[in-house]
């Protein structure tokens, strides 16, 4: 879900490189590898002492003058890549022994998703200019994509192409394309934007992966939950498969796609704020069949919580504090106000000049700088424009919500890990958290009143914790309590309204109350965070089949025997 500001070719990143964690990311790679990645940490880590936390990969053309050069460079920027490709193919044609110029051919067929021969052209290169660490970095990252992209499978529809690994995650596709093309055209229909050549879209199977294709190391996923990311004229996202308990992994896709849709749009020249700001804003249009000014899906408990305290304390972010990238804030509390922030200052200007005033605001930035283009659509100063956005964010009267939190993700490991220890960690309280695992131990010797009684203990202790109420509902549930369970799993909803478990329980609890149209849309909901859970679609199949919808009850159970094939 987070979004870089997109350079030319921004390579990996310097930011507190100690604390990556790329060893914990498990990368196997040969000796030659690590001696190479570790030279190029090292002058990457000298060039930003220099140059700045995101690194430019330099093209010496100061020795030619030609014009084409900077438009060359101005088009690979803003990802318009046919141009570029015609002023490319004319440089070679001038100039075949430039070992510059083959660095343009390596660029633009790496932006093309054209590996292999991106890597023969930076080969020619390295042959005329060994010496050339920025273009041995190029083709290290180049080298690497190739190696991962390689093994996953393509998936196409009309406006895009999904890449992924087949045998693991190919159940997304579906899932995937359906959200796409919605997002397509609820963008479109609201930005007046929608790209012609197909889009290309890659999900890595695991943590490994997503680091090598798009430099997001460990750190950045858990810490900043960083699941997504677009550059390279491409989307890359984890498969929720990777992650403990998954992650709202369909709007992150559509929140990627509007960074793409931001970059056509600005010819990447808006700010990271307003990057971030509107595909937060807009990332769950593809779920609305109609498409309303207004939208507050960004003001989830947590967010709440967040800007009320902002707004109390006069302690916000800042714009300005939001560059070169979100993931370089201290804090995942301070990332999310970011997000929170951002969103809300979209939905202001929204509020005053509709739709078409950000588009008329992403066409002005590729004119003039961001605070001049705010200051013409909006009509007056840019300061008057911050000050504006935080009178009407204080006019809406949020509340804090008592037991919100800021989610953290946790990679799975290569062992198996278990997820009720994890769990447990996550209950701050330690009389609820020994009164929890008492219950885990009650209900799995079969004593569920017995469990029922320590939950419900645990939950004095801690009675915010959504973790306590999911399990003190699932057995309740499981006695056919129903009308006790059901508040209890609302008010873990409201708590936390990304957590599968609340789904399924809440799947659980319709289905025993044969109540079977919620208890679809509750397990629908479900498969948007984590898809790989084979409860899901055992309960939707009965479900479907309840409620005589033939073809989704056999798309349930074929996914549910595909699930149960890969175990």
């Amino acid at each position: 879900m987070k979004h870089q500001r997109i350079h030319p070719l921004p390579l990996y990143r310097s930011q507190r490189i100690s604390k990556c964690k790329l060893q914990s990311a498990k990368v196997k790679t040969s000796g030659w590898f690590f001696i190479h990645f570790t030279l190029l940490i090292l002058y990457l880590a000298f060039c930003l002492e220099l140059l700045g936390p995101v690194f430019f990969y330099p093209v010496a053309f100061a020795a030619q003058p030609d014009p084409l050069l900077k438009q060359v460079e101005e088009h690979l920027e803003a990802w318009r890549l046919p141009q570029a490709e015609e002023m490319v193919s004319r440089l070679a044609r001038e100039n075949p022994k430039s070992a510059a110029v083959l660095d343009l051919h390596a660029r633009l067929r790496f932006y093309q998703g054209r590996y292999e021969e991106a890597l023969r052209f930076l080969e020619q290169a390295l042959a005329l200019e060994a010496a050339n660490e920025p273009r041995q970095a190029l083709r290290l990252l180049t080298q690497q994509t190739h190696d991962t992209v390689k093994k996953l499978r393509s998936f196409e529809s009309a406006h895009f192409i999904l890449s992924l690994d087949e045998v693991k995650d190919g159940i997304l596709a579906p899932h995937a394309l359906d959200t796409l093309e919605k997002s397509y055209q609820a963008i479109g229909q609201a930005l007046g934007y929608f790209p012609q050549a197909k889009v290309r879209v890659e999900i890595a199977p695991d943590a490994a992966s997503f680091h090598a294709i798009s430099t997001l190391s460990l750190r950045d996923i858990e810490e900043t939950g960083a699941v997504g990311i677009c550059k390279f004229n491409k989307i890359m996202t984890i498969s929720p498969r990777a992650l403990m308990h998954g992650y709202r992994w369909l709007d992150s896709l559509s929140h990627e796609y509007l960074h793409y849709a931001i970059v056509g749009l600005s010819g990447n020249k808006a700010p990271i704020w307003l990057h971030e700001g509107m595909a937060r804003f807009y990332e769950t249009r593809w779920r609305h069949s109609e498409l309303l000014k207004g939208n507050e899906d960004y003001l989830t408990p947590s967010n709440r919580t967040l800007l009320v305290q902002a707004l109390e304390k006069n302690r916000f972010v800042g714009f300005k504090r939001m560059e070169p990238s979100l993931i370089y804030l201290e804090t995942p509390e301070e990332v999310q106000l970011a997000y929170a922030e951002a969103a809300s200052a979209v939905d202001f200007m929204v509020q005053r000049k509709g739709h078409d005033g950000i588009r008329e605001l992403l066409s002005e930035l590729e004119k003039r700088p961001s605070q001049e283009a705010i200051e013409k659509v909006l009509g007056s100063p840019y300061a008057a424009f911050e000050i504006q956005w935080k009178d009407f964010l204080k006019a809406k009267g949020l509340k804090e919500i008592e037991g919100s939190r800021v989610r953290r993700l946790k990679v799975k490991g290569n062992q198996k890990e278990d997820e009720e220890a994890v769990e447990l960690k996550e209950i701050q309280s330690v009389v609820a958290r020994n009164r929890t695992h008492l219950g885990d131990r009650l209900l799995e010797r079969g004593r569920t009143i017995a469990a029922v009684q320590e939950y419900q203990r645990a939950l004095q202790a801690s009675p915010h914790s959504p973790i306590i109420l999911i399990k003190l509902a699932r057995v309740l549930a499981q006695r056919e309590r129903y009308e006790e369970a059901l508040p209890h799993l609302k008010k873990a909803q409201q708590l936390d309204p990304d957590s599968g478990n609340t789904y399924i329980q809440l799947g659980h609890l319709y289905h025993g109350t044969k109540n079977f149209s919620d208890a679809a849309a509750a397990l629908e909901e479900a498969i948007q965070i984590n898809p790989f859970n084979p409860t899901i679609y055992r309960l939707l199949s009965e479900v479907y089949a309840a409620l005589g919808k033939q073809e989704q009850t056999k798309k349930s159970q074929a996914t549910l025997e595909r699930l149960m094939r890969a175990r």
